[in-house]
């Protein structure tokens, strides 16, 4: 990842608010926060595509034996 920050304009009653999160850190929706740079760019998404297979294989080992996820 990069230290670009993505934009996002989250509901706050019956306003938007502003919220800027660094790329590859968690946005307000749950997911991975991606800017535009690292989005067109084959390299890094083909690796964030595998840490998420590898976060998705650990979680799956970690249920089965009973521990819950990480």
């Amino acid at each position: 990842m990069c230290s670009n920050n993505v934009e996002y304009w989250v509901e706050r009653g019956v306003q938007h608010k502003q919220v800027l999160v660094r790329c590859g850190y968690t946005d307000p929706y749950g997911e991975r926060a991606i800017c535009d740079t690292c989005s067109n760019d084959a390299r890094t998404m083909r690796e964030i595509e595998q840490h998420e297979e590898s976060v998705a294989a650990d979680n799956a080992w970690l249920r089965s034996a009973r521990h819950g996820e990480m």
